[in-house]
């Protein structure tokens, strides 16, 4: 790299665990699921 800067390890202090890709995506579409919920309540 000749020019720039390179940001490397910033974000390293927010991950507290490895998940499975399988574990974090049933994560979300539940979250998904619950907020879809809670919108057609509005």
């Amino acid at each position: 790299m000749n020019q720039g800067e390179l940001e490397i390890g910033q974000v390293s202090s927010a991950i507290h665990e490895i998940k499975p890709a399988q574990e974090i995506v049933e994560e979300i579409m539940e979250d998904f699921h619950k907020t879809i919920s809670k919108l057609q309540s509005i």
